[in-house]
């Protein structure tokens, strides 16, 4: 496996996770410098803006336009992720989905009979949950949420979350304290542990500042962790469009740089030729054959996404 060590250099800093004496330096994205651990993997901010500097930004930039765009995709994935919450906690009644935005989760979970709830800080995104699927939610923070309520749940799921966080560790306990004795939390998020990662390298997909200020590998997570949970099973998958990426870097960067000079004339003429050959590319690779080839990227927990099922004693 290519190892990302060798193309870094190495910078005195502690991790903030596993408290390893040396990081490397990863890359600078948008002003925003990025470390990365050798010994648990994980990608994190140098400098972490304060909470202030990210409510605004959350506040007056980001736009969650994604999740109704893609919401077929996001049903279809939440779908999976309930089928086997079933195949694992058959028992399990009630679900609780911390940044539950737009509500497809819980809509999906509420179609199979669990009884649901959703905690989401965004008014507009609760609001959309509230009157298109009548999902019932707090409208706020997980901890103003645990300052009030002491309600637990038999799962609780936080997909997309943890990355965005500022002190993940204070998270995962706060996550926990929802989850009743002997159930479990379930976290979705990108690996940096993955295929992906190394094939992309500092143009890595998941690279997303301010917004991503962590990319956790499954041993990372494993620091987090409070003495009264433990990861009982792991999973990754990817989709079929990071197979191709993978491909298509790896094309690139062996693919020799040949100069050829043609006339006018000549470019017109191969111009048809070449649509046809980018079109015949198109479905051969990515509608045929990457679905068929995405799941290699999955073995050995190498996939894009990491998915951790927690449970708590």
């Amino acid at each position: 496996m290519f190892s990302l060590a060798s193309c870094y250099c190495a910078d005195a800093m502690t991790c903030p996770l596993c408290h390893s004496d040396v990081t490397v330096y990863f890359t600078k994205k948008n002003a925003y410098r990025f470390q990365r651990c050798p010994m648990c993997k994980c990608i994190f901010m140098k400098k972490i803006p304060s909470k202030i500097v990210l409510d605004k930004y959350y506040e007056n930039q980001f736009r969650y336009s994604d999740g109704l765009v893609n919401e077929s995709i996001i049903r279809a994935r939440c779908k999976q992720v309930l089928k086997r919450i079933r195949a694992r906690y058959p028992f399990a009644k009630t679900i609780c989905d911390v940044g539950s935005g737009h509500g497809f989760f819980l809509d999906e979970a509420k179609k199979q009979g669990y009884k649901v709830f959703g905690i989401e800080p965004s008014k507009q995104l609760a609001h959309t949950a509230a009157i298109c699927y009548k999902v019932p939610q707090f409208v706020g923070s997980l901890e103003a949420y645990l300052e009030k309520y002491r309600k637990q749940f038999d799962i609780v799921t936080c997909i997309h979350v943890i990355e965005h966080i500022i002190e993940p560790k204070k998270f995962i306990n706060s996550l926990l304290r929802l989850v009743k004795p002997k159930g479990t939390l379930f976290l979705e998020t990108p690996n940096s542990d993955s295929h992906l990662l190394y094939a992309e390298k500092d143009k890595y997909t998941f690279l997303i500042p301010p917004e991503h200020v962590w990319i956790f590998s499954k041993e990372s997570i494993k620091q987090l962790l409070p003495k009264n949970s433990y990861i009982t099973s792991t999973n990754t998958y990817s989709y079929s469009e990071h197979f191709m990426g993978i491909v298509k870097k790896i094309i690139n960067t062996n693919k020799k740089a040949t100069k050829k000079t043609n006339s006018q004339i000549d470019q017109l003429r191969n111009t048809q030729k070449i649509s046809f050959k980018k079109w015949l590319s198109y479905i051969l690779f990515d509608k045929i054959l990457a679905p068929l080839l995405t799941p290699l990227l999955n073995a050995y927990h190498k996939g894009s996404i990491l998915e951790l099922y927690i449970s708590k004693k």
